[in-house]
């Protein structure tokens, strides 16, 4: 294989969610601590509005308003990873409710660029970061599943979900004529929630976002290793000097942590977890040039993957030096731990063959993962 697919190289990946209004604070930023290139995503963040009644009557009405935001990610060396996610949150202004949100997670990458660049001094903060907390990731077929989704989760107070879009391929693509039937829209709900939480709300989300049903899609879990969470869960008129998401963001900072709020109860043996849930798989994420993704899944595919879910992504490139290619797309398979090696090696030997330039690949486990399944079937 080409030089590029023997070594799986340890480095963090950070993803900043932002306004649209501060991209280009956070474009500068990245700039000035030496990223070479950065993949930028667009999407919607979720929340709740809340207004008086007409005529004055008792209660409050409560619908859902998003607002767009795009999607930042980069990878840098793991002993730098807190350092960035601190110059971006202080950049951004992270801490101020909804402005938005930052995490770094270590993974492994393999690349044709053997090294993340080396950050250089720049802009650096001194936010209180957040250690225990976990990413829930939900893919989801069905049209507006993905805002009934977010409303569970602003419901139970858990997180501002975060939407992107994407499509899907996989059993799909095997149907024939019938594919019709299925819809290739996906869309994707990126949650950041407390670690001690996770567990419990996944339950939860199963069952109130009715994921255990033919359709109802694929909910996985995580480890993030620091992050700021934008606790703008609700907008609306304020009757106190400060809202109850500042105050909670207030005693996490005091706290250093999460810990404190635990609410959500974990999976109790009596609910057949065992059947529900499977355990010790792997995220695979792969970027390649726009086009080119249908290759990489079909490989991934004969390798054992049951399909993928991608997206386009736009490509920013800070160094002269760079390809130049600004067109991308990111594919996200989520397999059992045992197969990830050779759909590893499947992905590699197609960008060899193809000579992708901007062709990287990460790896990152996925403890706890749900989807629908028929007796008898097993997990993707």
């Amino acid at each position: 294989m080409d030089n590029f697919s023997e070594t799986r190289h340890e480095v963090a990946r950070i993803t900043c969610i932002v306004h649209q209004q501060l991209s280009g604070e956070v474009t500068n930023c990245l700039r000035t601590l030496g990223v070479q290139s950065v993949l930028v995503e667009s999407a919607r963040c979720v929340r709740q509005r809340m207004r008086a009644r007409f005529s004055g009557l008792p209660g409050l009405l409560v619908n859902l308003t998003d607002d767009p935001m795009e999607i930042f990610r980069t990878t840098v060396p793991r002993a730098s990873a807190e350092r960035v996610v601190r110059a971006l949150a202080a950049t951004a202004d992270l801490h101020t409710p909804g402005h938005g949100s930052i995490y770094a997670q270590d993974l492994f990458e393999v690349a044709r660029r053997c090294d993340p660049p080396e950050i250089q001094p720049g802009v650096d903060g001194d936010e209180i970061v957040l250690r225990d907390m976990t990413l829930l990731t939900g893919i989801l077929s069905m049209a507006g599943s993905g805002d009934a989704l977010a409303g569970i989760a602003l419901k139970l107070g858990a997180a501002v979900p975060v939407i992107s879009l994407g499509s899907g391929t996989g059993i799909r693509d095997r149907l024939g004529l019938l594919r019709i039937t299925i819809p290739p829209e996906k869309e994707l709900v990126h949650l950041m929630v407390p670690t001690h939480d996770a567990a419990g709300l996944q339950r939860l989300l199963i069952e109130e976002g009715r994921f255990d049903r033919p359709g109802g899609g694929f909910l996985y879990q995580t480890p993030i290793r620091a992050g700021v969470v934008d606790p703008l869960m609700r907008i609306g008129r304020q009757e106190h000097a400060a809202s109850i998401e500042q105050v909670i963001a207030a005693i996490d900072d005091l706290k250093k942590g999460t810990a404190w709020r635990k609410r959500f109860l974990g999976l109790e043996p009596g609910i057949d977890s065992a059947r529900r849930l499977v355990r010790n798989h792997r995220e695979i994420g792969f970027i390649c040039t726009e086009g080119q993704t249908a290759a990489f899944v079909y490989a991934a595919m004969c390798a054992g993957a049951a399909g993928a879910t991608t997206a386009r992504l736009r490509r920013l490139c800070f160094k002269d030096t760079d390809d130049g290619v600004a067109a991308c797309e990111r594919g996200i398979l989520c397999v059992p731990a045992a197969m990830a090696s050779a759909v590893v090696d499947a992905l590699c030997q197609v960008a060899v063959s193809c000579g992708d330039p901007v062709f990287r690949l990460q790896l990152i486990d996925a403890p706890i993962v749900f989807s629908h399944q028929r007796n008898g079937e097993s997990q993707p």
